[in-house]
């Protein structure tokens, strides 16, 4: 059998105008889409050791300023040195005489350059559960504590308590500083009931 080279390449050049009728339309008719992606910067959360922390003796809890406690002791190097077996006690109504054993803490840093800010204590030891304690935020003279604002709370067990204080913290916007009061809940549950913060850290983000 003989083949034409002529005939294969008349039935080549048939193929591929055939593939050109069929492509160009298609590619004529393609959508060009552009994709715009969004890249959301993620919130960093930080974990920072206060820059002083302060134990309260005998000090109402509803008072207005650190000078009504009887008497005060540093307890930052307490709170900071990660030995869980020691710290600072925080009583309600210690003795019946109507005074209570508080903790202040304080961060140097500006409270409006964080959308949440929340304090982390461990708790080594709990006299009675649930442990219900609160926490005021200071006023702008970090002497007295505003009472109008403050978050409740309560614990279960030993170990690490995450208080979100980002509702009572911005008070402090434009001062420079973040200081709260650790009290315990004022009810008789808690009556004479010791509990025992031995770490202390902000986290905010």
């Amino acid at each position: 059998m003989i083949v034409s080279k002529n005939g294969s390449h008349g039935n080549l050049i048939v193929v591929l105008a055939l593939l050109l009728l069929i492509i160009v339309p298609i590619a004529n008719s393609l959508t060009t889409y552009t994709a715009l992606v969004v890249i959301i910067p993620q919130h960093i959360q930080t974990i920072t050791d206060p820059d002083s922390a302060t134990l309260l003796i005998d000090v109402t809890a509803e008072s207005g300023a650190d000078s009504s406690a009887a008497s005060s002791e540093d307890i930052l190097n307490l709170l900071i040195d990660d030995d869980l077996s020691s710290g600072g006690e925080v009583v309600y109504n210690r003795a019946g005489n109507n005074k209570d054993y508080a903790h202040w803490y304080r961060l140097g840093s500006e409270s409006s350059n964080y959308s949440k800010v929340e304090i982390r204590v461990y708790f080594s030891t709990l006299a009675v559960t649930p442990y219900e304690f609160r926490v005021f935020v200071y006023q702008a003279d970090a002497d007295n504590i505003n009472t109008g604002y403050y978050v409740d709370g309560s614990s279960s067990a030993t170990g690490w308590t995450t208080i979100d204080v980002s509702s009572i913290i911005h008070q402090l916007d434009g001062q420079g500083f973040m200081k709260v009061r650790f009290i315990s809940s004022m009810t008789s549950r808690n009556q004479g009931k010791i509990i025992t913060v031995s770490e202390m850290e902000w986290t905010t983000s």
